[in-house]
């Protein structure tokens, strides 16, 4: 059945404005900016909203470590690992190297391997050298660490809390992980930033605090006040109004963006409510957009970054449509259920 919301919507508009924006530098046109976020950035920053507030919902209505990291996984890695055997065939096709020199480089076992476990990798032997992003083969990929370092510490954070009684403790992980996002991004940002799993810790503290932001919607009653009147209003007030300086610029998308981004989402709008219909092919786009950029470039040079993303997003969107009817959807399908393992305690009792 399907389901009455623009999730669906959100996560591919994110996805498509992702690769528009990686679009700029990949082309060396330099960044474009929105409300003190590079494009893409703020995009990646609407997925940890989105994410956050469902993944919040699917915990609590299932609170069990082992389901919950079962699901998280199947999430994850099935695309991920399909992506990644793809891009290293991809990889012999373009790199410099003679094909068997190129298979037999430590660099592109390493590759697979390290992006496997979620640990970024971001260069294959030979691949994409001399294009204005030289050697860059995915850099999408340096989300994936910080968003599973969400799914870990979030039912920690949500488990003691609910010990204390509430919401609270999860109110005010979130109000500690904002305050440490404006100090070490936008404040004093450390001139050599400590690397968490292969991904520089302000990347991990700029995006984080959305994840928990949307969590906090998702468990509180903000949610019973969403309102997509509201969040229009909220928008025009942001762009009107628009902050001096970095710092406020954060401060207001943390009190903007989750609202707006989830009074849309929650919404069942006409135009949007049905962009799942043939699939769910956002976590495709995203995974695959970087890649299919590349190749644009690879074949042909000096294209604008508009020129890129009308090439870059259909191939994408091609193969992210069937990865997920051919492996992610499959996956999926597979997760475990409180019932189904509620009737499997059954029949284990006979």
């Amino acid at each position: 059945m399907e389901r009455k919301n623009n999730f669906d919507a959100v996560r591919i508009l994110a996805a498509s404005a992702v690769i528009y924006g990686h679009a700029h530098p990949l082309t060396a046109s330099g960044d474009l900016v929105f409300l003190g976020n590079t494009v893409q950035s703020f995009a990646v920053k609407v997925f940890f909203i989105v994410s956050g507030f469902l993944v919040a919902r699917s915990w609590a209505w299932d609170p069990s470590p082992l389901r919950y990291l079962s699901k998280r996984m199947l999430r994850i890695f099935p695309g991920l690992l399909l992506l990644l055997l793809l891009t290293v065939l991809m990889g012999a096709c373009m790199t410099t190297l003679p094909v068997g020199e190129y298979l037999a480089n430590p660099g592109t076992r390493l590759y697979f391997f390290y992006n496997a476990i979620l640990y970024p990798a971001y260069s294959l032997p030979g691949v994409f050298a001399g294009l204005p992003y030289p050697s860059a083969v995915n850099g999408s990929l340096w989300s994936l660490p910080a968003e599973f370092l969400m799914y870990l510490v979030f039912p920690a954070v949500y488990y003691v809390g609910r010990r204390l009684g509430g919401n609270v403790l999860l109110v005010v992980f979130t109000l500690a992980l904002c305050v440490a996002s404006l100090y070490w991004v936008r404040v004093s940002p450390p001139s050599d930033p400590l690397v968490f799993y292969g991904t520089g810790l302000p990347s991990v503290l700029d995006a984080g605090p959305y994840f928990f932001l949307g969590a906090v919607f998702s468990l509180t009653r903000i949610r019973d006040h969403l309102s997509p009147s509201i969040a229009l209003f909220l928008v025009g007030a942001l762009i009107f109004f628009h902050p001096v300086s970095g710092l406020w610029t954060e401060l207001a998308l943390y009190l903007v963006a989750p609202y707006c981004v989830l009074a849309l989402a929650t919404a069942a709008s006409p135009g949007l409510q049905h962009a799942g219909r043939f699939g769910d092919p956002s976590y495709g786009i995203y995974l695959y957009g970087w890649p299919m950029q590349q190749i644009a470039l690879h074949f042909i040079p000096n294209l604008t970054p508009i020129g890129n993303t009308l090439i870059a997003l259909p191939l994408a969107a091609v193969a992210a449509y069937g990865s997920w009817h051919l492996i992610e959807k499959r996956a999926l399908a597979a997760k475990p259920s409180r019932k189904a393992r509620s009737n499997l305690n059954k029949m284990e009792s006979k």
